[in-house]
């Protein structure tokens, strides 16, 4: 590359004092690296006399090709250096449906982006239970979900956010005028529940540790849309996440529980030889 960048000043210059003054060395050094370069290659790329410096018709086709590898280089170099500090590359998120309704993703999302445009983001949808073992995988690397057991092995979670629960009736039910709802009136209700595709439920969960619940019915769904579609024709109430309450969905009504019941907890994965840019994500995140 010196060679490179020596030769290029010579070229542009025609002028080996006004080169070696731009290149802040003497000019006999200057002299003696085209010298070399010229031996190291087998051709003359310089034509010059006492008064006068041009180049050979190999010189310009050199010069061409020497700007086209310095660029390169530089562009390697760039690159190289955001990648080793977060502002390049690529991040493989996995998530559960639940990530997506919070809001969680798409917040954090924008806030990266902002800050760290270079990087691309990819998103994979997948049941919460999942996630870790994605992870782990090489499959993603960073993933959300909402955990009752954090079991992950050889990397690291944190707790994001927590949203206590509330209940989704259709707009025309006994309850739907209510204010705080309590878990004794809805005890033998059918409901509509939010399975993942190999059937586990947080909010069958959360039921199961209420005493007395008997549902009359489980309508199961893998869709939030088809969730909020039960709930609406009036099949079944449903317990949702806070978050969702915010969602507007026709025919369907959010109502708080009077009684607290065990929050939906949420959480963030990462492998421990997370890529830079993996980790610049998860810091925003811990930063919060």
């Amino acid at each position: 590359m010196r060679h490179l960048r020596y030769f290029v000043a010579v070229a542009e210059e025609l002028h080996f004092g006004r080169a070696a003054a731009r290149l802040n060395i003497v000019q006999p050094a200057l002299t003696a690296q085209i010298k070399a370069l010229e031996a190291i290659l087998g051709v003359e790329l310089l034509a010059r006399s006492k008064r006068h410096v041009e180049l050979t018709e190999a010189g310009r086709e050199f010069l061409r090709e020497s700007h086209s590898a310095i660029a390169q280089v530089e562009a390697a170099v760039d690159t190289a250096v955001d990648i080793g500090r977060g502002a390049a590359g690529s991040i493989r998120i996995g998530y559960g449906a639940n990530a997506a309704i919070t809001g969680m993703i798409s917040t954090s999302i924008r806030r990266f982006r902002a800050e760290w445009p270079g990087v691309s983001l990819s998103l994979k949808e997948m049941p919460s239970n999942s996630v870790q073992d994605a992870l782990i995988a090489g499959e993603v690397d960073i993933g959300y979900a909402v955990a009752t057991d954090v079991r992950i092995t050889g990397a690291n979670s944190k707790r994001i956010g927590q949203w206590h629960w509330m209940l989704a009736l259709a707009d025309d039910h006994p309850l739907s005028g209510r204010g705080a709802i309590s878990v004794a009136q809805v005890l033998t209700e059918s409901f509509a529940v939010y399975a993942e595709a190999d059937g586990r439920s947080t909010t069958v969960g959360v039921m199961s540790s209420i005493p007395d619940m008997a549902p009359g019915h489980i309508h199961r769904t893998s869709h939030v849309t088809g969730l909020m579609a039960y709930v609406a024709s009036g099949l079944g109430i449903s317990f949702v996440p806070a978050s969702m309450s915010v969602m507007n969905f026709p025919g369907v009504v959010f109502r708080p529980l009077a009684e607290a019941l065990p929050p939906m907890e949420m959480y963030i994965f990462w492998r421990s030889d997370a890529s830079p840019a993996a980790r610049n994500y998860v810091g925003l995140l811990e930063a919060t």
